[in-house]
């Protein structure tokens, strides 16, 4: 028996889940292969539409040219008739994964309904909506993001209209559905261009009871969010640039994992005891006070940020990301406990929001951790400083480290501050294995990098070969983009 005869001879599920790790397009195109796989694909349980698999892009089109084509009425009417067309074909009972990715605005929002409320009704268990602009050139935006209708995420209302549209649209009949068992279903929402009220954002974590992971990137309307009902499954919680965003409170008592990034607001985790890994990022503090401030809260001081927010939770943590402005002087951490249990920290700067003296607070904040963190493991530190501004580096006394054993420094571009302070880190950490080192920045993948100039490529080579000679034996150094 041929080999293909032999994989077409097993059972559904196995074949389904060979599926699964094809993208969407790949999938459907296993229909030509045989009888035997002509319907196969429309079993999938897992259904991701992704504008770059789906659309053709020329070799020749610009990042500026395709994202124009993708905005553009054809290119976006072509995928929605793509979506449309695999929902009439859908054939199984539930849903594992529902993922639309392309940048969809509020004047697609009634088919977007139909959408969320199919995957609802298959009680899908990952739903996400990624309607990101990134990749459209700013000109040709809309800026109008798409928004829930209240009730559709409400389980003491019926979906039942939803319904009666799928139906209409797709000719696609609902499984039976107890409102209540859809959402239970759901266990991670991503929601990346959705607008989001602060009563829609209530009733998502009210309704979907079995929730454990939910992320929110760039949603424009929240204000002052508020959970205060114990959820008992969340367990990681994303707040990335809401913008508008001013008070954050989240009753989550099982929370591992909590990451915001944004302008420094008011956060209250309450009773989060098994929480591990925290990133509480802000890189607007130049013009972050002049915001409307319509709750009336009092300005955030830079070190209470989170030496203030999250002093509680601080002995727990194993994985720490924050940055220079939330550094409120090198004595935040003096008075405090040993942090025990932190293997793992990250440390940010930009030039652009604190100029190279932001650089000396990331210093003074890696003294500060170093001195209380016992067993750390792993330090990333990223910046973004141009060759020529190096402020003297005063030394700090750190002791030896005994546990450090791997660095990452990214944004990396030679100058005399940033190879003192990585040949300070050389002296504590004594049993240091293996240092990583980028030019380009990888603290936020949306930030641009600087373009090096070829007497800065030739600084960045000097420089790396001064670090060369003071490395500690048993390090080893590593390039990450080949210089």
């Amino acid at each position: 028996m041929a080999l293909e005869d032999k994989i077409s001879a097993l059972p559904d599920d196995i074949l389904l889940t060979i599926l699964s790790l094809l993208t969407l397009k790949q999938a459907v195109a296993t229909s030509i292969l045989s009888q035997r796989w002509r319907y196969l694909w429309t079993s999938l349980h897992t259904l991701n539409f992704r504008y770059e698999e789906i659309l053709h892009r020329n070799d020749g089109d610009t990042d500026n040219e395709w994202g124009c084509k993708i905005y553009g009425a054809n290119y976006m009417e072509r995928f929605k008739q793509v979506v449309n067309q695999v929902l009439r074909s859908h054939k199984a009972l539930k849903l594992h994964e529902f993922g639309i990715h392309y940048p969809l605005d509020a004047s697609c929002g009634d088919l977007i309904d139909i959408w969320v409320a199919f995957a609802i009704a298959f009680k899908v268990s990952k739903l996400e909506l990624n309607f990101s602009t990134n990749q459209v050139p700013i000109w040709v935006c809309s800026f109008k993001n798409y928004s829930f209708p209240l009730d559709l995420f409400d389980k003491t209302k019926t979906i039942e209209p939803y319904l009666v549209q799928l139906d209409r649209v797709f000719s696609v009949c609902a499984p039976p559905l107890n409102v209540d068992n859809g959402f239970e279903c759901l266990r991670e929402l991503f929601l990346k261009s959705v607008d989001l009220t602060d009563e829609q954002f209530e009733t998502i974590l009210s309704s979907c009871t079995f929730l454990e992971c939910l992320h929110v990137l760039y949603s424009s309307r929240l204000v002052n969010v508020k959970h205060a009902v114990p959820h008992m499954k969340l367990k990681s919680l994303e707040m990335y640039r809401c913008f508008q965003l001013k008070k954050l409170e989240i009753f989550a008592p099982n929370l591992v994992s909590f990451k915001y990034l944004g302008p420094k607001i008011n956060i209250s985790v309450k009773d989060a005891k098994q929480l591990v890994h925290a990133c509480m990022r802000s890189n607007w503090e130049t013009w972050e006070f002049s915001r409307p401030n319509p709750l009336n809260l009092p300005n955030m001081r830079r070190g209470d940020f989170v030496f203030g927010q999250f002093a509680a939770y601080l002995p727990q943590i194993e994985h720490l990301v924050m940055d220079a402005s939330s550094f409120g002087g090198k004595k935040v951490l003096d008075n405090g406990p040993l942090l025990y249990n932190l293997r793992h920290l990250s440390l940010s700067s930009l030039n652009y929001a604190h100029g190279p003296f932001g650089m000396l607070d990331c210093y003074e904040m890696l003294a500060s951790f170093v001195k209380v963190s016992p067993f750390l493991h792993r330090l990333e530190l990223h910046f973004e400083l141009y060759p020529l501004q190096d402020p003297k580096l005063r030394r700090i006394a750190v002791s030896p480290h005994n546990y450090l054993k791997e660095v990452l420094v990214s944004g990396f571009y030679g100058n005399k501050l940033v190879v003192d302070l990585i040949m300070v880190v050389f002296d504590f950490a004594i049993e240091l294995e293996k240092i990583e080192i980028s030019t380009a920045y990888l603290g936020d993948p949306s930030k641009c990098t600087i373009s090096l100039k070829p007497d800065d490529d030739f600084l960045v080579r000097k420089s790396i070969e001064r670090l060369h000679e003071r490395m500690p034996a048993k390090a080893q150094l590593y390039i990450l983009d080949g210089l």
